[in-house]
C-alpha cells in the first residue's frame, strides 16, 4: 500500500496531511472489503444472508456518524464484526421488538447524543462543527428508521436496524468508557 501512497504523492504532489488521509482511506476500504466478503460467505453458508445484509447496511448508515470501537489487527476486527452482526440476527430472530424498540431508540438516542461522533487515533481530527455534524447526522438516521419502524412495524429491514442502533450505542458507551478510564489511567500514572 505505501508504494500507491508513494505514487500518488509524487504523480499529484500531496501534502503530509494529504497523504495520511489516503492511506487511512486506502487502508479502509482494502480491510473493509475483504470483511465483507468473507462475512457474506460465511452468513450465505449459514442461511442468513438477508439479515447480514440489512444489518450492514443499517450500520454503514450510521457508523460514519458515530464512530464506534476499532481493533488493533486484522483477526480481532473480523471476529468482533461477526459477533456482532450475529448478535443483532439473533435478537432479530429470537427477541421480538415490541416495547422493546421505543426503549432501545431512547437509549440510542441518548447514547449518540452525548457520546458520538468517537474518532479513531488513526483518522484525521475533525473541527468542534464537524463534529457536531456528525453528530447531527447519526441521531438523523436513528430517527428516521425508527419513525419509519413506526409506520411499518413488520418491515424485517426495519426490525433489524432497530437492533444494529441499540448494539452500536452499546458499543459507543463500552468505547466512551475505554478512552474515560485510560485518560484517567495516564493521569494517575504521570
Amino acid at each position: 500500500m505505501d508504494n500507491i501512497v508513494n505514487y500518488f504523492e509524487k504523480e499529484f504532489k500531496l501534502s503530509e496531511i494529504e497523504k495520511s488521509k489516503l492511506k487511512y482511506s486506502l487502508d479502509v476500504i482494502i480491510t473493509d472489503t475483504s470483511k465483507l466478503l468473507i462475512l457474506l460467505i460465511i452468513f450465505s453458508i449459514f442461511g442468513k444472508l438477508r439479515e447480514f445484509v440489512f444489518s450492514t447496511l443499517t450500520l454503514l448508515s450510521i457508523r460514519p456518524f458515530t464512530g464506534g470501537l476499532h481493533f488493533d489487527n486484522y483477526l480481532s476486527c473480523l471476529i468482533f464484526t461477526s459477533i456482532f452482526f450475529s448478535f443483532v440476527i439473533l435478537l432479530h430472530n429470537f427477541l421480538p421488538l415490541g416495547s422493546f424498540s421505543i426503549l432501545i431508540f431512547v437509549l440510542s438516542f441518548i447514547i449518540i447524543l452525548t457520546t458520538a461522533p468517537i474518532i479513531h487515533k488513526n483518522r484525521p481530527s475533525y473541527s468542534k462543527s464537524k463534529r457536531t455534524s456528525f453528530k447531527v447526522m447519526g441521531l438523523v438516521v436513528v430517527t428516521l428508521h425508527f419513525l419509519l419502524y413506526l409506520l411499518a412495524p413488520k418491515n424485517p429491514y426495519l426490525n433489524i436496524s432497530i437492533w444494529v442502533f441499540g448494539l452500536q450505542s452499546i458499543q459507543l458507551l463500552i468505547k466512551k468508557g475505554v478512552d474515560t478510564f485510560e485518560k484517567k489511567n495516564i493521569k494517575n500514572t504521570m
